[in-house]
């Protein structure tokens, strides 16, 4: 056994030593923040956006406010997007360093323009065609003969016409400005969109719609890509590192702090969007996004090369197009996990000998260990999934698990209703007895609701004074009883304050059934909140269910405005 040891522990030196050589340079990143540190003077760096200023670019703002980019040495503005702004041209005349494309950077390529890509942020492109229901569209082929609103550089949106038949020559096209309320004009069949925003404001409109997405047909192309041009990546290479290093690192972070970005987003770039549209974003852009799958902004010569032959077949760029010189640095096999995994395997074995001679010793504290660890994991568990002042779900296990019931429902046919909830004057409440005691009145809201729910019900606190319902096996109208009641139930409580004082409670319902319209449950909960606007503007302490395509406005009988 010693002398089994002794081969282990010199295996594991050897590994360590190769550990060491293999792994020395540091990031991009690391090096531009040990210059930032030195203090050197940061470099202006100019990022032109696709759009205006969402959720769709909150890793950018992230870097910024977080520090990402000054730690990279860089000092960073944001020019922000619009319809009439294409950020190649931006890029391309030297009024920015870097910037935000699509799949289309490809075509651009190939039309001679001197572009290279740094990092795709979307590995699957937002872009869909939302068409008008009813009116004799059924699916995609009956947009034939049809207006159509394309936007500028939605190129994958033409693949997709081409692979269905309709384009060139099946199509009146028209140019796309942005605004998707063109659909209930009654003269334009569809739009190119972005499956992220355009879908919230339809709904939120109550405009009916269907989603034509170009996945179903294979056409699946990277989404949001960060850019530069060849001279900068050929002779600025740190540069083009650093940008993209810091990017990635404000995307991480916009991703595990959303609703941080949101409040960030609010106060500083868009200051006329209310919270709504851009939290409805940022939950259908994970799916896009997958960063629990591939590392973000990963991408590949082999998925480009699949996209170049989708375009050649649309006749949109040569065939065979040589992709050389468009991706920066391009993944290359390094011995890193080798040595990685020869030194875990050395260790492994050393320790593996080690526990098999101490073993009858140590085996009933690894016992009482590992049940430690479960009983561990199990709180931790229910922490991640639990809000921490209320004691019901939190935002997260609330749509995970509505998640998966939309699914069961949309194959078995079951009902489905989701209401959200919200307690009318909540600032008052804060603002003239104390945030202790707008604690207080959320607590008691949720204890109140949990109180009067069966067990079929889901009830979370979605953040703020928010809370949101799920009743599976019912139709919106039993829902809105229920929440009726509920809504009687708080309207009756009397709070104790500071001072002796009374606190008077009354909540907002907006409640929302499945229907037809809905391709993911984010779309019912969009209406929801809709509704729960219809029930703030007619005067608070209301139930009001959103209409489905062939209904009218439903109101509940409640106290007198």
């Amino acid at each position: 056994m010693p002398r089994f040891l002794a081969v282990c522990l010199t295996l594991s030196l050897i590994a360590g030593a190769a550990i060491s050589q293999g792994l020395s340079a540091p990031p991009a990143y690391a090096q531009a923040t040990d210059a930032a540190a030195q203090g050197q003077a940061l470099e202006p760096v100019v990022i032109q956006l696709k759009w205006s200023h969402q959720f769709q670019f909150a890793g950018f703002y992230a870097a910024l406010s977080r520090g990402f980019y000054r730690d990279a040495g860089l000092d960073v503005s944001l020019l922000e997007g619009g319809p009439a702004i294409d950020p190649v041209t931006v890029v391309l005349s030297g009024a920015a360093a870097f910037g935000v494309g699509n799949s289309s950077l490809l075509l651009d390529r190939a039309h001679g323009r001197p572009l290279v890509s740094l990092a795709a942020i979307f590995q699957h492109s937002p872009f869909v065609v939302l068409a008008r229901r009813g009116d004799g569209i059924d699916g995609p082929a009956d947009l034939a003969g049809r207006k159509v609103m394309i936007e500028e550089h939605s190129a994958e949106v033409l693949a997709y016409f081409h692979a269905l038949g309709l384009w060139p020559g099946k199509l009146q096209m028209l140019p796309y400005g942005g605004d998707p309320m063109v659909l209930a004009q009654g003269d334009i069949a569809a739009i190119s969109a972005y499956s992220t925003t355009e879908p919230f404001i339809l709904l939120r409109k109550g405009v009916p719609y269907q989603t034509f997405n170009p996945r179903e047909l294979g056409i699946d192309f990277y989404g949001d890509t960060l850019f530069t041009t060849s001279d900068i990546a050929r002779d600025r290479p740190d540069l083009a590192r650093a940008v993209r290093a810091a990017t990635l690192r404000g995307w991480q972070y916009a991703l595990d702090h959303p609703q941080e970005i949101i409040d960030l987003i609010r106060r500083d770039y868009a200051t006329d969007v209310d919270s709504r549209p851009l939290e409805f974003e940022a939950d259908a852009m994970r799916p896009l996004i997958i960063a629990d799958v591939v590392d973000i902004g990963y991408q590949s010569e082999a998925r480009w090369r699949r996209i170049a032959d989708q375009f050649a077949a649309a006749n949109m760029m040569p065939a065979d197009f040589p992709l050389a010189g468009f991706i920066f640095e391009a993944p290359k096999p390094s011995l890193r996990w080798l040595y990685l995994s020869l030194g875990a395997a050395a260790v492994l074995v050393a320790v593996a000998a080690f526990l098999a001679q101490r073993f009858y010793r140590l085996n009933r504290k690894l016992r009482h260990e590992m049940e430690l660890s479960r009983r561990l994991e199990s709180r931790l568990s229910w922490l991640a999934a639990t809000d921490d002042l209320t004691q019901t779900c939190n935002r997260r296990r609330f749509l995970e698990l509505a998640g998966e019931a939309f699914a069961r429902v949309r194959a078995s046919g079951d009902a489905l209703s989701v209401a959200i909830m919200d307690v009318d004057h909540f600032k008052g409440i804060n603002d003239s007895h104390g945030h202790a005691a707008g604690d207080d009145v959320l607590r008691a809201v949720a204890f109140a609701v949990g109180e009067m729910i069966g067990g079929g019900v889901v009830f979370a606190r979605m953040g703020g004074e928010e809370f949101a319902l799920l009743f599976q096996g019912l139709e919106e109208s039993d829902a809105a009883l229920a929440c009726e009641d509920i809504r009687a139930r708080i309207e009756s409580l009397r709070l104790p304050g500071p001072r002796d004082a009374l606190i008077s409670l009354t909540v907002s319902v907006g409640v929302a059934g499945l229907c037809p319209t809905d391709a993911t449950f984010e779309s019912m909960l969009a209406r929801a909140d809709a509704a729960l606007y219809t029930a703030k503007r007619d005067g608070r302490n209301l139930v009001r269910i959103h209409p489905t395509p062939t209904q009218a406005p439903e109101i509940l009988a409640s106290a007198p405005e």
